[in-house]
């Protein structure tokens, strides 16, 4: 089994701490959220060293392209410089969203997302991009366009495509993770890694929701053992906002507590010693005076 990490917990300056991940790991990064200019320059120290050389894969656009919005005309130039950029970094794969939130008659939306996936899949074969596509959308969000059956049905259709598991989208949409496994076999070429409590996607880190690994793992071992199995939990401040929130102002406050506390004794220390110095200086006087 191999092992990735996502750049999704580690946002901004943050990216620097990746550095700290042996080699043998890959890093998955969302290509759309930067230039070529400043992938370069973040990659750079992160790709290698004397002795070995990290792989890297690509998320592929969800945030600015959505495939199953039909006034979004702008997916192919994204796809395009994602796939030239996967090309250039020799990226293991892309990772393909079927659709984000979609409006109208769902039999009419499939059918653009059939056709655009096509076009987005041949466009990566032209550029010798391998494209993963991503179990995606969520029941109780209303946007969850391909269930279990016709997700599975996308590798039928698409036999040039490799399947991303996602464990918290299945989870969500009561997806039996074992047989998912299970019926994608060899077409599984990686896997997105987090936990949830099956009511939304939380992102949280293994064993922190409901999701049952034991079984998931022997399914993996049984069926699909080389898949790579990318970690991508986030603090999702909606979530845990009483949390976060409850231990910077402890912090604060004892911080708050030990200032005043400072201040107080180095005033009382500075009075002692005012009032040494005055008694001293009277009592010399006095001397003088005699």
């Amino acid at each position: 089994m191999q092992w990735a990490v996502s750049d999704l917990a580690f946002g901004g300056f943050n990216k620097k701490y990746l550095s700290g991940l042996p080699l043998t790991y890959n890093i998955e990064f969302f290509y759309e959220f930067g230039t070529d200019h400043y992938w370069d320059t973040v990659l750079l120290p992160l790709a290698q060293n004397n002795k070995e050389k990290r792989t890297f894969s690509i998320h592929g656009p969800c945030v600015a392209v959505n495939l199953a919005d039909s006034s979004d005309e702008y997916y192919l130039k994204a796809y395009a410089q994602t796939f030239t950029y996967a090309q250039k970094i020799k990226a293991e794969f892309v990772v393909v969203h079927t659709n984000e939130i979609y409006h109208g008659e769902v039999a009419a939306v499939k059918e653009l997302v059939y056709q655009r996936l096509a076009e987005v899949i041949s466009l990566a074969q032209s550029y010798g991009v391998q494209v993963v596509i991503e179990n995606v959308g969520l029941r109780p969000c209303g946007s969850l366009l391909f269930d279990f059956e016709e997700y599975l049905a996308l590798f039928e259709r698409y036999p040039q495509a490799l399947a991303l598991l996602d464990t918290g989208h299945a989870h969500v949409n009561g997806w039996n993770l074992p047989e998912t496994v299970k019926r994608l076999q060899k077409k599984l070429l990686a896997v997105h890694v987090h936990d949830n409590d099956g009511s939304g996607d939380s992102h949280q880190p293994v064993g922190l929701g409901t999701i049952e690994w034991e079984p998931y793992f022997a399914s993996i071992r049984d069926y699909a053992p080389n898949a790579l199995h990318t970690i991508t939990p986030y603090l999702c401040l909606h979530k845990y906002q009483g949390t976060t929130m409850k231990l910077p102002l402890k912090y604060i406050a004892i911080l708050v507590i030990l200032s005043l506390a400072g201040i107080f004794s180095y005033q009382a220390y500075w009075l002692g010693g005012l009032y040494r110095t005055m008694r001293n200086d009277l009592e010399r006087n006095i001397i003088e005076a005699m």
